[in-house]
């Protein structure tokens, strides 16, 4: 019953590829959706981006190590949403761009921030897919595919049907997938709350099998202020100038759409914040052996759930990391077309040529793949999502919010601060370099703030 659930939930979503295809006559309604996305297919494709492998794994991940507050990742998410919505959703949907670098372009009139900061956002996003291949591979080990056969099995899915059906295809997948998705894991968290007999069981339970949990193991500040931080700080960065958000809005209707659509996906990712990390909590409990908290989740559909259930929420699972890893597909085609192609090598700005379709197409394949080598690689999914924004946060944040904020802000500014931060960034996190036990993120952010503001007081003109 399990993988008849799953073979038809998979033949759905290439269904709903085939069908967008026919909707998809130029690179804009491939990477755009013709910008003509409503409210609540903007909402779904906002919170689907960061409901998915990340949240769902990553959370049962969290929960399982630091108990409740592993809610702090999902939390962040919604955070970072209606931050969205607050400072720059409607403005930049307004300008009508299709990419972050467009904006730092069009601000600063210099191609070489559009050039580094496209770069930047690439390595971020394939390494964010490559989190969601990873959770897909632990979702599909429950069926008994073992080794990377499931993440290979995934990948093509998603993968085929992006390249099928751009963003229309992802936007109305990401719809369907988050409302399976949020069933999918309430149900998982009321299910083993409900065996152990609430919180109070699920106490009795973790102390039997496994002696007293550590303090703070059932607070949502259980895991201290620095490590909240550690998630809080990147994830709402990255938020406020991910690609992958931003080509929602650039999709939507208009600016007004694109707003309450970031303070709607907002506000339910911090309501389902929390139900991965019970579900994560009680795998705890329920499995003594059990020392790799990536396989918290699968465990509990594996060996709690009654079969019909199990089935439900196991595609739940891969409905949500589907729908990250659609997003961030589209993302990524975006910069390389875009930022890398049409307004640097071609010299042509006609986005109605079938040639930009196909190569959108193309390069849609070649970042799928490039995540599965990754995701073969780096074992762990959210310290794949936190590197991956961090590197980008550090270079690119400045420069974006502080071209919002900032009138006097120039070029110049920006291209010390962009270059310096996300070098001290990549430093950091590739040796692990922390100061004073700040995250790197932190540090290079400041550095990154020091060089632009100075840099731009001095080159700047009245």
């Amino acid at each position: 019953m399990v993988e008849g659930t799953i073979i038809v939930y998979l033949v759905i979503l290439l269904g709903i590829g085939y069908w967008a295809n026919k909707r998809i006559n130029v690179m804009e309604d491939f990477l755009l959706a013709g910008r003509n996305l409503g409210l609540l297919l903007t909402a779904g494709a906002l919170a689907a981006t960061h409901f998915g492998g990340g949240m769902v794994m990553g959370g049962g991940e969290y929960g399982f190590i630091h108990g409740l507050s592993g809610a702090w990742y999902g939390i962040s998410c919604g955070l970072g949403l209606i931050l969205l919505g607050f400072l720059t959703a409607s403005k930049f949907r307004k300008l009508s761009f299709y990419t972050v670098p467009d904006y730092l372009e069009h601000r600063y009139g210099k191609k070489s921030l559009r050039i580094l900061g496209a770069l930047l956002s690439l390595i971020a996003i394939i390494g964010i897919i490559a989190a969601q291949v990873l959770a897909a591979r632990g979702a599909l080990a429950i069926l008994g595919f073992t080794g990377n056969t499931g993440a290979i099995i995934a990948t093509i899915i998603f993968i085929v049907y992006t390249i099928l059906g751009g963003l229309w295809a992802a936007s109305l997948t990401d719809f369907l997938q988050v409302i399976i998705a949020g069933v999918g894991v309430v149900l998982a968290s009321a299910l083993v709350l409900g065996e152990s007999g609430g919180f109070s069981g699920m106490r009795e339970m973790i102390e039997t099998s496994r002696g007293a949990v550590e303090t703070g193991y059932f607070s949502l500040l259980g895991m201290g202020g620095r490590s909240i931080l550690w998630l809080l700080l990147p994830t709402v960065m990255y938020t406020l100038i991910g690609q992958d958000f931003y080509q929602r809005l650039f999709a939507a209707k208009n600016d007004i759409t694109a707003k309450k659509a970031s303070f709607t996906g907002g506000i339910f990712l911090i309501i389902i914040s929390v139900f991965p990390s019970i579900a994560g909590m009680g795998a705890k409990g329920y499995f003594p052996d059990l020392t790799d908290g990536g396989q918290a989740i699968p465990r509990i559909i594996e060996e709690v759930f009654p079969l019909g259930l199990g089935a439900i929420v196991l595609a739940a699972l891969l409905a949500a990391i589907m729908s990250t890893a659609d997003s961030l597909l589209t993302a990524g085609t975006s910069h390389i077309i875009n930022d890398l192609w049409i307004k640097l090598k071609s010299g042509e700005n006609d986005y109605e040529k079938k040639e930009y379709l196909r190569m959108s197409r193309v390069f849609t394949l070649i970042i799928g793949l490039a995540a599965l080598i990754i995701a073969i690689l780096v074992p762990r999914i959210i310290d794949v999502l936190i590197h991956s924004y961090t590197m980008y946060i550090g270079g690119v944040f400045i420069p974006v919010i502080g071209g919002v904020l900032w009138k006097k802000a120039t070029g110049e500014g920006a291209l010390s601060a962009l270059i310096a931060g996300a070098l001290i960034a990549i430093v950091g996190t590739v040796f692990g370099i922390e100061i004073g036990n700040v995250p790197v993120v932190v540090y290079s952010g400041l550095v990154s703030l020091i060089l632009f503001i100075v840099v731009s007081l001095v080159t700047y003109e009245n």
